[in-house]
């Protein structure tokens, strides 16, 4: 899993369909039959959907792709927004995966998230934010990491409306 904090990664891309989507006023025609997958982290989250829900303007997304993992981090000032979107190889242990990243990210804790995937915590950064992890199915991984624009309280509600925006897109 890929923890939050650090300086944007990679180059911008730009992505067309990012664009077409983020500019268009005509809705899409919904589709019968399983849902399209997300192309990439941005597009599952785009700068828009990160300025509703915490109310403040972002650049656009700086994206880093590795295969079919996918990070896109939003920036506004000092605060940071990133997504994280991964097809696991196998299930993870939750217990292991949450004493790994208290340990990593000092004065960290973690509580449960309700309501949100079969899986899903709060990382909460004292001081800085909060990071939501999702599991939904056995496989697909969805982390929002949202620091820098107020404590984990403040935030919570944020990251869980871009979870849901990310998994209804994925």
């Amino acid at each position: 899993m890929r923890r939050g904090g650090g300086p944007c990664n990679g180059a911008v891309i730009a992505l067309i369909l990012l664009l077409a989507a983020g500019g268009s006023t005509t809705p899409a025609p919904v589709r019968q039959g399983a849902p399209a997958k997300a192309l990439s982290a941005c597009f599952a989250v785009t700068a828009g959907d990160v300025e509703r829900a915490l109310g403040r303007a972002f650049g656009r997304g700086e994206e880093e792709t590795h295969g079919a993992d996918s990070t896109c981090d939003y920036a506004s000032g000092s605060g940071q927004v990133s997504i994280t979107i991964q097809r696991l190889a196998a299930k993870p242990d939750l217990a292991v995966e949450m004493r790994a990243l208290r340990q990593t990210i000092e004065g960290s804790s973690v509580r449960a998230a309700s309501g949100i995937g079969e899986a899903a915590f709060f990382l909460d950064v004292a001081g800085a934010g909060t990071q939501l992890h999702v599991i939904r199915g056995e496989r697909d991984y969805v982390m929002v990491s949202i620091l820098g624009c107020g404590d984990a309280a403040v935030v919570s509600h944020a990251a869980e409306q871009l979870v849901r925006t990310a998994l209804g897109r994925l």
